[in-house]
């Protein structure tokens, strides 16, 4: 009997798999596109989408037009706003068709299903006051703040703290790669109220001198492991990953899958391009360019696959690094990655000595 397979048992894959070493080294596209998502029961359709690329607009409802106003602030590259007319959950696979890079959702009703969502197709996605334990989540928990320069949500000054989110998102999809928004001033807000607990895993404001401030730039991750390290908390360093690892795999797919033979020569010309990738990465302070950032040819990884495939191990450990290069296996490139992540400066240590 013919066993069916589906479509990702037959596809070949590029995958990249993260490590992290002792001394926290581990191991580009456009950034930006932001996903408003919230409910209409006004709508004639069952959803309905809009882009906003600028602030200079009007809308009948002005809560949702100061929301949105709020998010562009930052400079992300848009917004796109998804609404619908019954439930998120009726409509998720309209939301799938968008390209988006961090995605959010006003309606508290909507919290549990944008961090399954998220943590399903590895998207950034921010919610308010969610334990998800994910790198791809991002969570806010401050209770409440005061809107600055009169400015009114629901006809008061005081807001929510579901009402953070697109402030929040806006900064986030809007940060370049080059920065990081901790300590950054919300000239938005007058002040913010704490939440009685600060807690791991949750993006805290606070009221300093020059303003409100980012006091922790993190994801929701707390349980670490060999895949999920100590260094994925930070939205910078998740970013980064992000970014490498979709333009990596955007390139093998567009540019080398199915159109050369896997000989040693062949896998050369993807090694070469992905050299000149590192140096754009090291460019836009995502690689750190101080450090050796390479490519080459994971020789490990192929000596394992020959002798899973049936070959003499000593054989095959007997060959040279340089030899096992160009024994090219099968269908796979099997290629590692030594490169170091830049994270953001976010504290000082300072010793003075006194005569």
């Amino acid at each position: 009997m013919d066993e069916s397979l589906e479509l990702k048992d037959i596809l070949g894959t590029c995958t990249i798999v993260f490590k992290q070493r002792m001394a926290n080294l581990i191991k580009f596209g456009n950034k930006g596109r932001l996903l408003m998502i919230c409910k209409n029961e006004n709508l004639e359709n069952d959803f309905q989408v809009k882009e906003y690329k600028s602030a200079v607009f009007e809308l009948d409802n002005k809560d949702l037009e100061t929301k949105i106003k709020q998010a562009l602030k930052y400079s992300p590259q848009k917004l796109i706003l998804f609404e619908y007319k019954n439930t998120l959950s009726g409509v998720i696979e309209e939301v799938s068709k968008l390209k988006f890079d961090w995605f959010f959702s006003i309606e508290e009703e909507d919290q549990d299903s944008i961090v399954s969502y998220a943590k399903e197709n590895e998207i950034f996605a921010l919610v308010y006051n969610k334990k998800a334990d994910s790198k791809w989540v991002a969570s806010i928990n401050n209770p409440s703040a005061t809107l600055a320069n009169g400015i009114q949500v629901n006809g008061s000054t005081k807001i929510k703290g579901m009402d953070l989110l697109p402030l929040i998102a806006g900064l986030c999809a809007g940060c370049p790669y080059n920065m990081s928004i901790a300590g950054y001033v919300l000239t938005e807000l007058e002040k913010v109220d704490m939440p009685k607990i600060v807690t791991e895993g949750q993006i805290t404001l606070y009221n300093e001198e020059e303003g409100v401030r980012v006091a922790s730039p993190v994801n929701t991750l707390i349980t670490t492991n060999t895949k999920d390290t100590e260094d994925m908390k930070d939205l910078c360093i998740m970013e980064g990953i992000k970014r490498f690892d979709t333009d990596i795999k955007y390139s093998f797919r567009a540019g080398y899958k199915g159109k050369y033979k896997n000989n040693y020569d062949n896998e050369q010309l993807f090694i070469s391009a992905c050299k000149g990738f590192i140096r754009e990465m090291e460019k836009a302070d995502i690689f750190d360019e101080e450090y050796k950032n390479t490519v080459s040819i994971d020789t490990q990884r192929m000596r394992e696959l020959w002798i899973a495939s049936g070959k003499n191990e000593d054989e095959i450990n007997s060959m040279s690094d340089l030899e096992v290069a160009k024994l090219t296996y099968k269908k796979i490139m099997a290629l590692k990655f030594d490169v170091k992540f830049l994270n953001a400066i976010e504290s000082c240590e300072i010793e003075v000595e006194m005569y």
